[in-house]
């Protein structure tokens, strides 16, 4: 479960890694790709001046954006640290920050939204999908949308590390159990979610619409550097991932899956 430990250890753990997450926005090129994917899928379904809940969001990078482009946004997150450097960026009056668990969105009950988003693995922290499943359909307004940058159960580039002798970081994805990761010195407990299991948490109430997959042949933000070293075949990785990534199929083998529901 979701236990105080793990939400005291995310506190503390993505704290030590306000700074470089957001250092991560400006040189880190895959971060970047990723979150500009996530950007045009959600601007093509929910529309600016629609209100916009963001679970985990960190330092504040997409509910900044978010906000600049006339969405009225309230972000959440755990982590003190985040939330900080969060509202040292804030200068818009549609954005709010609050700090709150997605185990706790039933405390929000002051609006309804059009859009309940989390980017970047957040909800892999979590076991308990079909309470925030049902927490985030009672904030939802009629035909708003849920949308989750979720990392699946296997994933090309790590299982390839098999090659290396890195036996444990090539199927650290391929269980069904808690996996512990090292977040800024702290240990986090972590579930990998197929787009077919973590459709199941959420099946009952939602309309399932689709999937778009991030990071299948191109390289993931930990390897970064390889578009320094290789910036031919980066752009050509990356022009293949762009042809493929709307396949479902493609969605089982990324570094993270994009999976959108409507209520």
């Amino acid at each position: 479960m979701y236990s105080n430990t793990n939400i005291e250890n995310i506190n503390k753990g993505f704290g030590v890694l306000a700074d470089e997450y957001d250092e991560m926005q400006f040189t880190n090129k895959p971060v970047q790709i990723m979150r500009e994917k996530f950007y045009e899928l959600v601007e093509s379904i929910v529309k600016p001046g629609s209100d916009i809940l963001e679970i985990n969001c960190g330092s504040g990078i997409d509910a900044l954006y978010f906000g600049n482009k006339g969405y009225n946004v309230l972000a959440t997150d755990i982590s003190d640290k985040m939330l900080r450097n969060a509202e040292a960026k804030n200068i818009d009056k549609n954005i709010k920050f609050m700090k709150l668990s997605f185990t706790e969105l039933d405390k929000i009950n002051s609006k309804k939204f059009d859009l309940v988003y989390s980017n970047l693995g957040g909800l892999n922290c979590t076991d308990e999908l079909q309470k925030i499943g049902k927490d985030i359909y009672n904030l939802l307004n009629n035909g708003g949308y849920f949308i989750a940058a979720v990392m699946p159960n296997f994933f090309l580039w790590e299982f390839l590390l098999f090659i290396k002798g890195e036996f444990k970081r090539a199927f650290r994805r391929m269980t069904n159990n808690w996996v512990e990761a090292n977040v800024g010195g702290e240990k986090i407990k972590v579930k990998y979610y197929s787009p077919q299991r973590f459709r199941e948490y959420f099946q009952n109430k939602f309309i399932f619409v689709k999937t778009k997959a991030s990071r299948i042949f191109a390289p993931p933000p930990p390897a970064g550097h390889f578009y320094l070293k290789q910036p031919a075949v980066s752009k050509l990785l990356d022009k293949i991932d762009g042809r493929i990534e709307d396949l479902y199929l493609s969605s089982f083998v990324c570094d993270y899956y994009i999976i959108v529901f409507k209520k």
